[in-house]
């Protein structure tokens, strides 16, 4: 299964599985509530596609 985004890059469904898992991760080591994910979640987000970016320069 695949996902694509505004950008025509394709999302695994595995990628969103590791993706879910990292975010666990990142919740745990901020000791954030519930009610900050969706900030956190935007943060964390920012902080993959930054990441990316950096993976793909040559």
């Amino acid at each position: 299964m695949t996902l694509n985004d505004d950008k025509g890059e394709h999302l695994w469904a595995f990628d969103l599985a590791a993706l879910r898992e990292a975010f666990g991760k990142f919740v745990q080591e901020h000791k954030t509530t519930v009610p900050e994910w969706g900030e956190h979640a935007k943060l964390f987000l920012e902080k993959q596609r930054d990441h990316q970016a950096q993976r793909r320069l040559p």
